[in-house]
């Protein structure tokens, strides 16, 4: 034990831990993910730091816009994850027979949340940009202080929620900060007093709110004072009228399938937007949300695993059958057809007639991730304890699988000719025909592999 009971030593511990874990996963999978993701944000840090040293051959008041559109991204990016589709409870980081007051353990869980795979990369993309433009270090600077408010008003909404204290005026000045963050990314103030006052209270509100509650709710963070999350009624009747398999695979997977919706329909709402007044700017992102790669990354390529007890009944029962292909059709069609419709209305309400072409994408597409989807169901299955949310999805499903589906997407999108994204997809959809093979026959190495993925 520490000195005067506040077991000072554990927060560089469990910072250390923490950092570890986010950094260097056990699984090599998850490894070679993250160095992936690392370096496509050094890569895209680069490209924005090449644009800004080049600012001036650029339309008037692009790069401006585009740092503004940035700062907004890490706003809702914060709000997304935190509270998309139920918000994340704050924690007490040690058990309350520990003798650290809750002071401590305010600051301790307050660090420990600031250091996520997301933040660390867009951290990572920030400072790469700031190295290559040192003399834009004051939107620069301004977008690092924005990331770090983000961070801090989804901090204190969630803990306020976590003690029941959503009543308390603490929860209404931090709302008051996310409506001034609203108002200062908007286009509609244009005054200077008025977006100076806005810009302040929008990031310097969130860190002094937090000290507020440090000092006026730290000693009770504790089990004691933490709210514990009701049991959602309506929700258990409704899934009581669905079929098992649906029951199964919407109480695992409803969170991630949201999730997707929320992020697709985001995406294609800004490219909308900053296409009709700059060109195709985002054109990079703009292919992930409009083809039905994000439900496959979270969740489709592991259906199996997500409907585990009643795959590994199916197989218990009958073996390796039809009846499981014509499950996973049942479960992953629907959730592909609505998001194909999702982006064809989107594609015709928002953007102009002349991308209207991109609609002969969405069944190549469709087909494409549907084989990769089946691949990973059966060969790499892995079990899913619980239900997927921003914590867990992103190691729910293969690697590999993941990284296929996004480059298939990318092929089939950036390729401009269009027999060879017709070859392209009729190949990977011709490769179906290996599992669907090796399940018709019943194939024992394989229904040996998927009930052994399925129940260790």
């Amino acid at each position: 034990m520490a000195h005067d009971g506040t077991l000072g030593h554990f927060l560089p511990y469990l910072l250390s831990r923490r950092l570890k874990a986010v950094l260097w996963p056990d699984a090599g999978g998850g490894r070679a993910a993250l160095i992936l993701i690392a370096s496509l944000c050094v890569l895209n840090g680069v490209g924005m730091a090449f644009m800004l040293n080049r600012e001036a051959s650029l339309p008037e008041g692009f790069a401006k816009q585009l740092l503004f559109l940035i700062n907004g991204i890490f706003y809702l990016s914060a709000l997304l994850v935190d509270f998309m589709p139920t918000y994340r409870p704050v924690q007490r980081p040690l058990p309350d027979h520990f003798p650290v007051s809750g002071k401590y353990n305010m600051v301790t869980a307050f660090l420990l949340d600031l250091i996520t795979i997301r933040r660390l990369i867009l951290l990572l993309f920030l400072l790469v940009a700031l190295v290559g433009t040192p003399h834009a270090w004051r939107p620069l600077g301004l977008n690092l202080l924005v990331l770090l408010s983000a961070a801090t008003v989804s901090f204190n909404l969630r803990l306020l929620l976590s003690m029941g204290r959503w009543r308390h005026s603490l929860f209404a000045l931090n709302l008051l900060c996310l409506v001034a963050a609203a108002g200062w990314l908007s286009t509609f103030i244009t005054l200077p007093f008025a977006t100076t006052a806005l810009t302040t209270l929008a990031i310097a509100g969130p860190l002094v709110l937090w000290g507020v509650a440090l000092a006026g709710l730290g000693e009770k963070f504790s089990s004691r004072y933490l709210a514990t999350t009701p049991e959602n009624k309506t929700a258990n009747r409704l899934l009581a009228r669905l079929s098992p398999e649906w029951k199964a695979y919407l109480r695992k997977c409803w969170p991630a399938l949201s999730v997707a919706l929320v992020f697709k329909v985001t995406i294609l709402v800004l490219s909308s937007r900053m296409t009709a007044k700059h060109g195709d700017p985002l054109n990079g992102i703009f292919w992930m949300a409009f083809l039905p790669t994000i439900s496959f990354t979270y969740v489709n390529n592991n259906l199996f695993g997500a409907v585990g007890a009643v795959a590994a009944n199916e197989i218990a029962r009958l073996g390796l059958t039809k009846r499981l292909l014509h499950l996973y059709l049942r479960l992953v069609g629907p959730v592909l057809l609505a998001d194909c419709l999702v982006s064809a209305v989107a594609l015709l309400a928002l953007f102009p007639q002349g991308r209207w072409n991109l609609l002969g994408l969405l069944p190549l597409a469709a087909g494409t991730l549907l084989v990769l989807g089946l691949w990973g169901s059966l060969y790499k299955a892995k079990v899913i304890s619980k239900s997927i949310d921003f914590t867990n999805m992103r190691g729910n499903a293969s690697t590999l699988i993941n990284l296929l589906s996004i480059a298939s997407g990318a092929v089939l999108y950036f390729v401009p000719w269009w027999w060879v994204r017709v070859g392209f997809a009729a190949l990977a959809m011709a490769t179906a025909w290996v599992p669907i093979r090796r399940v018709m026959r019943n194939e024992g190495a394989l229904r040996r592999q998927l009930w052994h993925n399925l129940k260790f």
